[in-house]
């Protein structure tokens, strides 16, 4: 990073879990930061001892809707950065207040306030991620402060490296590329008809997990909401001929009534070949989508998900009935195992798979405080960052909106093995979606999206 664009402003850090603590040897070595330019805000001690050792202020103070106009006020100022790190504060609300005091944003997920994923049955959609979608872009506005949302591994470097496979795939096929591609022309051309944001976790600790405890390798509130209090999403192809019982369309995005934990799917990953995940609503599905979206084209777009053991375990209490009561982050030094995760193009001859595999103790060589899957975030962080502070004044944008190549090349050294595989694993030719559900379990098959047998309280319509 050139001098030139060194951020010497302050900076807000709300949030001191997995991620931050990840991020912050990175924020003081790749980008320069001193530490007396950090302020951390948490609503907890995690993160202290980290902050402590690198001389960084740490604050116990909760941001809430009461709040956080008047705490954000004592620590941030025109020039400033607030960086989101959070879950329960309202990305929405944050931006609003930043765009008029000319402070600088990032986020990696957009989060509504505490509450704000538990589903209305007046307004179905209210607690989705493509909602909370629509209603942060709103907020865009030529020439104001830059505010990158949803900006960390996925949502995030995903869609970067989904533009790199396309690259990938259109060489193969020996189909010329401008040098400003249209994606959405592109992919169409590729005959690309189904696209697998596919991420596989073995993380684990060797702890036992504890009867009603909810344990990830990254926040375990955040995968809590999306696999379980959320509906899954999904990017509808305009191959699909089928839309599953009780789904509703905004644009081309289709929002399912069963919680993400209560779909699964086959996929591919190079490490392991054809793997079961979680169909598990994310940002990426709605901005990928609308990215590869022509009028008459598009792909069905998926995040299929493996969670580490602890995860999954997890689930399966949650689905027995058992109530999550609190909430654990696997020790990143005491984790073993492996997240891969990348962009499975499936097209109409094959298959390619492009993305980052990264080990557990690679992770912590090249970064402390970190597991495989915290710095695969933390890496899209920095390279946001990076980007950010030489485009202070783009108002609110999201990863496909940004430099892949600029922000890639800060990002790769953090990703471990980056890499390229072309595979001749598929389903079914016509590759619709309820080809690659998983059927063997009657709670999880197709029957439970596509049957009318199905009770409509069973699935909360």
């Amino acid at each position: 990073m050139s001098n030139a664009s060194r951020f010497s402003k302050r900076i807000l850090m709300v949030g001191c879990g997995s991620v931050g603590q990840g991020l912050l040897p990175l924020l003081l070595q790749t980008l320069s930061i001193q530490a007396t330019q950090l302020t951390i805000l948490t609503a907890d001690e995690r993160g202290r001892d980290v902050a402590a050792q690198r001389g960084v202020r740490f604050i116990i103070e909760a941001l809430t809707a009461q709040n956080y106009a008047a705490v954000l006020s004592q620590h941030l100022t025109a020039g400033d950065l607030l960086l989101n790190l959070s879950v329960d504060v309202s990305s929405q609300a944050l931006i609003s207040w930043c765009r008029p005091r000319d402070v600088l944003y990032l986020d990696t997920c957009v989060e509504p306030w505490v509450g704000g994923y538990l589903s209305s049955h007046s307004v179905p959609l209210q607690n989705s991620n493509t909602w909370l979608r629509q209603q942060v872009l709103a907020l865009h506005h030529p020439d104001a402060p830059t505010a990158v949302i949803a900006h960390g591994m996925n949502p995030g470097l995903i869609s970067h490296l989904l533009k790199e496979a396309l690259v990938a795939l259109a060489q193969r096929k020996h189909v010329a590329i401008d040098l400003k591609p249209d994606w959405a022309a592109l992919a169409q051309t590729l005959g690309v008809k189904a696209i697998h944001l596919s991420e596989h976790d073995t993380q684990d600790d060797g702890q036992i997990l504890s009867r009603g405890e909810f344990a990830n390798t990254w926040s375990a509130q955040g995968l809590y909401s999306e696999a379980w209090l959320q509906g899954a999403e999904v990017g509808w192809g305009s191959h699909e001929v089928e839309t599953p019982l009780g789904a509703l369309y905004s644009g081309s995005v289709l929002h399912l009534p069963q919680s993400g934990a209560n779909i699964r799917m086959r996929t591919w990953l190079p490490t392991w070949g054809e793997q079961q995940g979680y169909l598990i609503t994310h940002h990426e599905v709605a901005s990928i989508t609308e990215m590869l979206s022509t009028g008459s084209y598009c792909p069905t777009v998926c995040y299929v998900y493996s969670p580490c053991p602890k995860a999954q375990q997890s689930l399966a209490y949650l689905g027995a009935g058992i109530a999550a009561h609190t909430f654990r982050v696997l020790d990143c030094n005491k984790v073993q195992g492996i997240d891969e995760i990348g962009v499975l193009l499936i097209h109409d001859t094959g298959a390619l798979w492009h993305g980052s595999t990264l080990r557990s103790d690679e992770a912590q060589r090249l970064a402390p405080h970190n597991s495989a899957t915290s710095l695969q975030v933390v890496a899209g962080i920095v390279g946001a960052l990076a980007w950010m502070f030489e485009h202070p004044r783009c108002g609110v944008v999201e990863a496909e909106d940004m430099d892949s190549a600029q922000i890639l090349n800060v990002a790769r050294p953090w990703l471990g093995d980056v890499k390229t595989v072309d595979t001749d694993w598929s389903v079914e030719h016509s590759l619709l979606f309820q080809e690659f559900l998983v059927t063997a379990d009657a709670k999880n098959s197709e029957c439970g999206l596509y049957s009318a047998a199905i009770n409509a309280e069973e699935i909360g319509v």
